[in-house]
């Protein structure tokens, strides 16, 4: 008897030692699973590092036509292209340590003065400030050909007080606070624009898309021509997610609930389905205006390429940190324009007016991502580095110390559960190579 149950008792104590392998593997799976699944609250104030500049472009900006509203910061060089407008209205609000007026145009880099019509002249309004970060090939003139004192101007070297292209101030600057340096470490500021847009992108949509008649549509799944209505829940953050086709397949975004202070509106825009490019055909979104606009952020997490080609006007503001961003439309956008690169207007094509309604509400949500550290901060008074190109999206170097620690317990059991599993299989297989 002894000798006929052996084997059957071996195998069962095999299949136990397995068993408790198995368990393990199983546990140490969903651990590992478990901590890029859970989701954590996060309260974001996402364009805080662009400091209200109406375009905060991370590189080279070109300014073509037409306006705007408010003030402009780049952190590469300014290319001087065509007739464009900076801070019409008297809404600068970032002042540099040392300066007396609000800074209307930042640039990080130097002055590109390489095209060619008579027109280009940007004219800096509202006696805002100029600072440059690099003066090579660039003079700065407070007096004219006569030798009077007259406003700044910013001209190519050796050019003259009244050459093209040229920057032309309504205010007489003191030379040396011009340049060269940068009051913003636009690579700490971006850093930190694309940890926020990974976050948001991670965000759990809340909004549902409905059809005129009611019907749910699923992200992806615009028709052609179809309008798409949405309601908001007041007193929260709500999050819409939709694809770049889907943008341009509409006909309307209608809204059935206004966006307000405590009801922002977060719109995640997926375009990996053409690759991260967009040519925006911009349906019209009613029934807001620039008044709703501060309470809603376009997303544009993993674009590289963000054309405003036509249609009607954005209402909100756009956060592209990643996108080569460009506009040949004559609407306008009513918010603040976050890219890397970014070209107003082209010369023959009007790129409209950037309207001043920065975005002025905070976001809270469950995001699959947490905001990572950024290795420095937006710094106002000092001349941290400029520029700090990025290769293109990524998670934005977030990881989740929090969830990885609540994990530990999980973790724990699984390898105690290995080892019993392993202790077991090898008392087992030296049992049956003992039996007679």
């Amino acid at each position: 008897m002894q000798h006929t149950t052996a084997p059957s008792s071996g195998r069962r104590r095999g299949r136990l030692a397995f068993l408790g392998v198995a368990v393990a593997a199983v546990a140490v799976a969903l651990a590992g699973t478990t901590q890029h699944a859970q989701a954590a609250t996060v309260t974001i104030d996402p364009l805080a590092p662009a400091f209200d500049f109406n375009a905060f472009v991370e590189n080279e900006t070109t300014l073509a036509s037409l306006e705007a509203e408010g003030a402009i910061a780049t952190g590469g060089n300014l290319v001087v292209e065509g007739s464009y407008n900076v801070m019409i209205h008297d809404v600068g609000t970032f002042v540099a340590p040392g300066d007396s007026a609000p800074s209307a145009l930042v640039v990080g880099g130097r002055m590109d003065y390489t095209a060619d019509p008579a027109t280009s002249v940007v004219q800096v309004l509202n006696q805002g400030y100029v600072k440059i970060g690099d003066l090579t090939g660039t003079d700065v003139l407070n007096t004219d050909d006569n030798s009077a004192s007259v406003n700044t101007r910013v001209v190519a070297a050796g050019a003259g007080y009244d050459s093209t292209p040229r920057l032309q101030l309504t205010v007489q600057q003191p030379l040396d606070s011009v340049g060269p340096s940068s009051p913003i470490d636009f690579a700490g500021a971006f850093a930190e624009l694309r940890s926020t847009s990974a976050t948001l992108a991670g965000c759990q949509g809340t909004v549902a898309m409905m059809d005129v008649g009611g019907t749910a549509v699923a992200e992806g799944e615009v028709a052609p021509g179809q309008i798409i209505e949405i309601s908001l829940e007041p007193g929260t953050t709500n999050v819409l997610d939709l694809t770049g086709e889907d943008l341009d397949n509409m006909s309307e975004l209608r809204f059935l609930d206004q966006p307000t202070l405590d009801t922002p509106l977060l719109i995640n825009v997926d375009t990996s389905g053409a690759s991260g490019e967009l040519d925006w055909d911009v349906a019209p979104q009613s029934p807001i205006s620039g008044d709703q606009s501060p309470f809603i952020l376009w997303n544009f997490g993993d674009t590289s390429r963000l054309r405003i080609a036509s249609g009607d006007t954005v209402q909100g503001s756009i956060l592209a940190p990643y996108a080569d961003y460009s506009d040949v439309s004559p609407t306008n956008v009513e918010g603040q324009i976050i890219a890397r690169n970014a070209s107003l207007g082209e010369i023959g094509e009007n790129g409209g007016e950037i309207h001043h309604f920065p975005f002025a509400s905070t976001l809270t949500c469950e995001s699959d991502v947490e905001p990572s550290p950024s290795p420095s901060e937006p710094d106002p008074s000092g001349d941290g580095p400029t520029g700090g190109a990025s290769d293109g999206p990524t998670d934005g170097g977030a990881d989740l110390p929090s969830t990885g620690q609540s994990l530990q317990p999980l973790l724990i059991a699984a390898g105690a559960l290995v080892a019993v599993g392993a202790a077991v299989l090898v008392g087992a297989t030296r049992r049956r190579r003992t039996q007679p």
